[in-house]
């Protein structure tokens, strides 16, 4: 860990500003149906830890930095903004009104791809622990409620 500071990460602060833009839309425009208002899970200790892997992420992501430099690999960028593109393609469809369990899943999916990818790339380990924590239980708990 001597590689790592606590310093800003302008990158990371652009992974979350991204994935949280279209959430920011609730702001002015409220969905004709919204099934995710309910995405929770049925016993505490999984919405726990569901927050702990988001907000940790979020802090990680921004506050920590590698002193490496990050990875240069373009198709870990493609990828990153493939699963940016089908998550914003996502949520165009849920503010239509248009929703269903798999595109809700992939709502889950996607923004945990995006993160992963952006964790690795920015050489953080610390948020890739984090983000794999917050896809773990942010699909299993999304999943549980809109495909069982």
């Amino acid at each position: 860990m001597k590689n790592y500071r606590i310093g800003f990460s302008p990158i990371g602060v652009l992974a979350v500003y991204l994935i949280m833009l279209p959430n920011l839309l609730f702001l002015f425009v409220t969905p004709p149906i919204n099934p995710l208002n309910h995405n929770e899970a049925g016993f505490w200790l999984w919405n726990l830890l569901e927050n702990v892997g988001r907000f940790g992420m979020m802090i990680t992501l921004c506050l920590i930095v590698n002193r490496m430099p990050m990875r240069k690999k373009s198709q870990l960028d493609f990828s990153a903004l493939i699963s940016l593109m089908i998550y914003f393609v996502l949520w165009g469809f849920y503010f239509s009104g248009i929703t269903n369990g798999m595109m809700l899943t992939g709502m889950a999916v996607f923004p945990s791809i995006f993160f992963l990818l952006a964790a690795w790339k920015l050489r953080n380990p610390l948020a890739f622990s984090f983000a794999a924590l917050f896809a773990l239980t942010h699909i299993m708990i999304t999943a549980s409620n809109f495909l069982l």
